[in-house]
């Protein structure tokens, strides 16, 4: 007896230095640039990660399941990721660097190179600016079912796994959407003579949760339900429809959008020239001596 539960930790031990042989092996391959074979392999699992964490969650996801999406064996996973955690960071870290770059393409040249803009003497005027001001905002922030799903994975995952509140992909993309988005605010304010009534990272944050709403709601709601206000909205985003065609193919792949999906966005363009107003003011400019 004593002989067989020796040569079971034995065969325990040497399975977990393979194991970490092979973990560190893959560690020092993290700092390498991929061969081009790696890297589609790499892209290849993603893509099937990105796809079974919307439908099914980052907990109702294997390995197994990833490797049979994409068509590779458990070794392809692990010759390219260390453990699902690895995998985890690195999706999430493919999937903010896509997002920044989303909102850098949409806002680009979009903005008033002026750094004080005329001040908007009636309400008219002020509802225009505003109206243009979402519009852009709408246009630079990420909205797809796939988006929404992902995000929700990625935050949950955040509170359960990594407590200690350090540095990760998750959180520093995060970040860096946030810096691209209260900059396409600070500057797209500025354009109309007006600045945050808060901090901008804390008025960029309010228009980031009513996005997370819109799209909450319209998730939710029955497929037939219609909302006061809906008829208006259309009519709204009729509007920004041509400044949006340039952008719609890439947003679409780079953000997972959907032509099929419901109307995402129908809260936000609803409220969104109101809470800029709300949380905004005019700029008084001292004038020269």
């Amino acid at each position: 007896m004593s002989t067989s539960r020796e040569q079971a930790e034995e065969l325990i031990e040497a399975a977990g230095a393979r194991l970490s042989a092979r973990r560190a092996a893959v560690r020092r391959l993290i700092g390498v640039p991929p061969s081009e074979r790696r890297a589609q392999t790499q892209a290849l699992l993603l893509d099937a990660g990105r796809e079974l964490f919307a439908d099914k969650g980052i907990g109702g996801t294997s390995v197994g399941d990833i490797c049979s999406r994409a068509g590779f064996t458990r070794g392809a996973f692990y010759s390219n990721f260390t453990d699902m955690d690895h995998f985890v960071q690195r999706l999430a870290e493919e999937q903010w660097t896509s997002i920044v770059n989303f909102v850098d393409e949409s806002v680009a040249g979009a903005l008033s190179t002026q750094t004080e803009g005329p001040t908007l003497e009636s309400d008219a005027e002020l509802a225009a600016g505003l109206a243009e001001l979402a519009s852009r905002l709408l246009g630079a922030m990420p909205i797809s079912r796939e988006v929404f799903l992902l995000q929700n994975e990625f935050a949950a995952y955040i509170a359960r796994t990594e407590a200690d509140g350090g540095g990760s992909p998750l959180r520093e993309g995060y970040a860096a959407f946030k810096r691209h988005l209260v900059r396409v605010l600070v500057e797209g304010l500025a354009s109309i003579n007006r600045a945050c009534l808060l901090s901008p990272e804390d008025t960029t944050e309010l228009i980031m949760a009513t996005a997370v709403r819109s799209m909450r709601m319209a998730l939710s709601a029955a497929p037939d339900a219609h909302r006061p206000g809906d008829a208006q909205a259309a009519g709204t985003r009729g509007a920004q429809t041509d400044d949006a065609d340039a952008n719609s193919d890439r947003g679409s792949e780079s953000t997972g959008a959907n032509a099929a999906d419901p109307d995402l966005t129908a809260f936000l363009v609803r409220t969104l020239p109101t809470l800029l107003a709300r949380l905004s003011t005019p700029v008084t400019h001292t004038a020269d001596a």
